[in-house]
């Protein structure tokens, strides 16, 4: 990652689920940038501010509980917060669940690196009757500590403040946090002979973090002080003192430390924390709801039959604002343009197709249904919902060999399959993380639901679109079903936070919203443009028959649809989007009714939603699960798509117009 470009660079640690990211966007707004860690799939987000003649950096660091390496975003924020040239952490923590955020905490003290400890949902914890004193807990950790409730601001300013005032100055923890007799005198002897035989320490870490570290097995460390010319010596005590603590406590020494810390966090937040008796908010009422079956079933249900609805009348309804103003007030203009550009009608064709409709069909048919289903998923993320569904999926999950946690990605996937499948990464096994991969490519992600949105529900009705999703999940069980059968492997049990539920906040809404957007408007819709313009020279030149003919049995003798259809099924495998943009370019018209039937609309969503994933998730399952893995999930899906397509449009089950 990038050196130092600020006057102040602020870390932004914490746990995930404590509202580190409603802090960040608070802070720098929504000019973000995004980027993976080198070598990782792990997202790093930045943001610059300006406060009081002061130019901040913040970098939002992955959401960890620890910061051991043993994860890969374990290793990202460690790295990051070791080699970067880091001013200060701010370590957001949970105030309602203060003794479990302390581990990271106290890991963050050993390092002995500038530290503000920011004390948010303050408004959540006093509402449990959880009431930390910000002051006493500042003076048994011995670093500054501000409260926040950073979904509303409040008090953010203040702690950014506090950041720059610790981090221009490089204050120190003032304190430094011992464990028990026995284990200390270890960790002293062994940092002394640290001091003494190494010239440097890797990442400049403190004698007494290296060995705490060393102590605890890290592989990455013991290897770089292996390296150096005493290294050996070093990891020789090392080991001789892991087995002096084993033979005291009965425990290896990795274990006795985190025991340690525990007892440290669960004192200092007892000293700190004083509890009232209050009556369990309706929020925790709901909650339960949510989570009990009886209850939990049919709420689950209407929010997904509401989250349809939604983008069935929302998107409906921006998408006839879009089409009319876009062909009363630009439509006449630029087919007056592209006459006056060149007489030739080739050329105008070209022009039309590429410019008008190309972008008629994203501002018009994609753009509103994307729109409105991120908007519907920010609020789902930011209420704590969706890890209700994971717990009340979780029997369900078990059945095609997953747990309930796989909920999670899976439900990621209805946004992008892409960081969807990165994130089975979670999971126990790779028996589980394959399960979990294959059955996200199928999960209908937000280019998907465009285009059975913008083709079944806007044309044949509600109806046969919730048809396409129940078909979908069908197959979905099945095959889950069919996997957990025949791949040899267990599935493990489920522990997962099950964070508050709450109101979610305008502003870390909209900001997530646009973060998922821009991707659509800055690198989707270029490319749907260059398609469209494909489109119109390929019909121009008349190559584009030679590609059509040939395909015309798949296309009108399996399928059923216009032979001309092949060009946005094929393009539809670089952006799924593309497939109903491309139609709307081969067509000529947005209005798609004049082009094909209810029952071809229905069996060309239907074919979209489930054959070959996009080429990123594709490159993705590569390098997650291996070409072989890849290969045959792709072509299992190019042939489901044809049967089921094929067998839908001879039965037409649903009796729609032909």
């Amino acid at each position: 990652m990038e050196g130092k470009n600020a006057d102040v660079v602020v870390g932004l640690a914490g746990n995930p689920n404590v509202g580190k990211s409603a802090f960040f966007h608070q802070v720098t707004g929504i000019g973000v940038t995004i980027s993976n860690y080198p070598g990782t799939t792990v997202e790093i987000s930045e943001g610059v501010t300006e406060y009081k003649g002061y130019t901040v950096k913040m970098v939002d660091l992955p959401g960890v509980y620890s910061i051991g390496a043993v994860a890969e975003d374990e290793w990202v924020a460690r790295r990051e917060i070791l080699e970067r040239d880091v001013d200060v952490i701010v370590d957001v923590v949970d105030a309602s669940n203060l003794e479990r955020n302390l581990y990271l905490a106290l890991q963050l003290i050993e390092l002995d690196v500038p530290l503000v400890i920011v004390l948010n949902q303050y408004d959540m914890a006093l509402k449990e009757g959880i009431k930390v004193d910000p002051d006493v807990l500042s003076e048994e950790l011995g670093v500054p500590v501000v409260t926040t409730v950073a979904t509303q601001g409040k008090n953010v300013s203040e702690a950014l403040e506090k950041a720059i005032e610790v981090g221009a100055e490089r204050v120190k923890p003032s304190k430094e946090q011992k464990m028990g007799k026995e284990l200390e005198k270890i960790i002293e002897s062994l940092s002394e002979d640290i001091r003494e035989k190494m010239e440097s320490t890797p990442f400049n870490l403190p004698p007494r973090a290296l060995a705490i570290k060393l102590l605890e097995g890290d592989e990455e460390l013991i290897s770089s002080v292996m390296a150096e010319r005493f290294g050996k010596e070093i990891i020789q005590k090392t080991e001789d003192l892991a087995e002096k603590i084993k033979y005291l406590h009965g425990e290896a020494a990795a274990f006795r430390i985190a025991r340690e810390r525990h007892g440290l966090a669960s004192m200092i937040s007892e000293e700190s924390t004083e509890h009232v008796e209050v009556e369990p908010p309706l929020s925790e009422r709901i909650s339960r709801w949510t989570t009990e079956a009886k209850t939990g079933i049919p709420i689950l249900i209407g929010v997904f039959l509401g989250l349809l609805m939604l983008l069935f009348y929302g998107g409906g309804f921006i998408e006839k604002i879009v089409v009319g103003g876009w062909e009363s007030y630009v439509q006449p203009h630029l087919l007056n343009l592209f006459q006056s550009v060149s007489p030739r009608a080739e050329v105008t064709e070209i022009l039309d197709i590429g410019v008008n409709l190309g972008i008629k069909g994203i501002l018009a048919v994609m753009f509103p249904y994307i729109l409105v289903f991120f908007l519907a998923l920010a609020l789902l993320e930011d209420s704590g919902y969706l890890s209700r569904v994971a717990y009340l999926m979780d029997s369900t999950m078990h059945k095609m060999g997953l747990h309930g946690k796989a909920v999670v990605p899976m439900l990621g996937g209805f946004g992008c399959n892409v960081p969807a499948i990165v994130a089975t990464r979670g999971l126990t096994s790779r028996r589980q993380r394959l399960i979990s991969s294959f059955l996200i490519t199928m999960v209908p992600c937000s280019a998907r639901t465009a285009v059975i949105l913008g083709t079944v529900s806007a044309y044949a009705g509600i109806y046969p679109a919730l048809t396409i999703y129940g078909i979908i999940l069908g197959l979905i069980f099945v095959i889950g079903l069919s996997l957990n059968k025949f791949l040899p492997g267990e599935t493990s049990g489920m522990v997962m936070e099950m964070p508050p539920l709450r109101r979610p906040m305008l502003k870390p809404v909209l900001s997530k919203t646009w973060s998922r957007m821009r991707e659509f408007v800055y690198v989707a819709a270029p490319l749907l443009i260059l398609g469209s313009f494909s489109i119109g020279i390929l019909d121009a030149s008349g190559i584009m028959d030679k590609i059509v003919d040939p395909l015309s049995p798949v296309t009108v003798g399996l399928l059923g649809l216009p032979a001309v259809v092949i060009i946005p099924l094929l393009y539809g495998i670089i952006r799924k989007e593309g497939a109903l943009v491309l139609l709307v370019a081969v067509a000529g018209t947005s209005n798609l009714a004049n082009f094909m039937s209810p029952l071809q609309l229905f069996v060309f969503a239907l074919v979209v939603a489930i054959y070959v994933p996009c080429v990123a998730t594709i490159a993705v399952l590569k390098k997650e699960l291996g070409w072989k893995e890849a290969l045959a999930i792709t072509v299992f899906t190019i042939v489901l798509a044809l049967v089921i397509g094929g067998l839908i449009f001879y039965l037409n089950p649903l009796g729609l117009a032909s």
